[in-house]
């Protein structure tokens, strides 16, 4: 393997080209998901499949570390888990990285005020610039429909024998089953990956707290007009 990397896989850097990645292009992309099923049509590892390879056609483009999804049991309550992230940054922290990228599809918005929470917490505490994002949200929000036809078409892309349409739910078999193909999940990928990379390296380069702390508050705000 060359020593000379513009990006890699975490679980397969030798030490030396870790610490010559973090010099060049110091962007953790850190992948989560929540092992819950997104529908009986698809795997139950689907939420991390699509939010790990979002991350790495981002990651592609832009350099940095893809480190192995982090894993949410559901029977882990949110301050557990919160702190399992923490640790996962404070280490991403502690080994150089500048920003680092948390990408998952949040279950609820305990779980999405927390990421937020969590990420404006290394800024202060050290100085890691965290984006914390869904895989879909610079995209169109709309478009993480927990299952149907965008997560559908996104996992026949990536891995089209982890996809059983006969095994549809009743309410979304006709829109999945006549407009979901790999092709659509393909174009969604490439935007999704393009997307995050341009917001990254927006972010990145001219340290852009300002995007982030926007995004955030956009987010903030959705859920509280969301309270009757």
């Amino acid at each position: 393997m060359s020593t000379t990397l513009a990006w890699g896989r975490y679980t397969e850097l030798l030490p030396l080209q870790q610490q010559q990645l973090v010099q060049k292009y110091p962007i953790a992309w850190l992948p989560w998901a929540t092992l819950v099923a997104r529908g009986l049509h698809l795997a139950q590892g689907a939420a991390g499949l699509i939010a790990e390879t979002v991350a790495e056609r981002a990651m592609h483009r832009l350099g940095g570390v893809l480190y192995p999804v982090l894993w949410r049991d559901p029977s882990l309550d949110i301050p557990l888990f919160r702190q399992l992230l923490t640790a996962r940054l404070q280490s991403i922290a502690d080994q150089g990285f500048q920003i680092a990228v948390v990408i998952g599809f949040p279950d609820n918005a305990e779980v999405d005020l927390m990421l937020i929470e969590t990420a404006e917490a290394m800024l202060r505490q050290h100085h890691l610039l965290t984006l914390a994002v869904s895989p879909l949200e610079l995209v169109d929000t709309t478009m993480q429909d927990r299952g149907a036809l965008w997560e559908t078409s996104l996992l026949l892309a990536i891995r089209p024998t982890l996809v059983n349409l006969h095994q549809l739910d009743t309410n979304d078999e006709r829109n999945v089953r006549d407009l979901a193909s790999p092709s659509l999940g393909q174009q969604v990928l490439v935007l999704a990956g393009e997307r995050l990379a341009t917001a990254v390296h927006d972010v990145y380069t001219r340290q852009n707290v300002a995007a982030v702390t926007a995004l955030y508050q956009q987010r903030r705000v959705q859920y509280q007009r969301s309270i009757p």
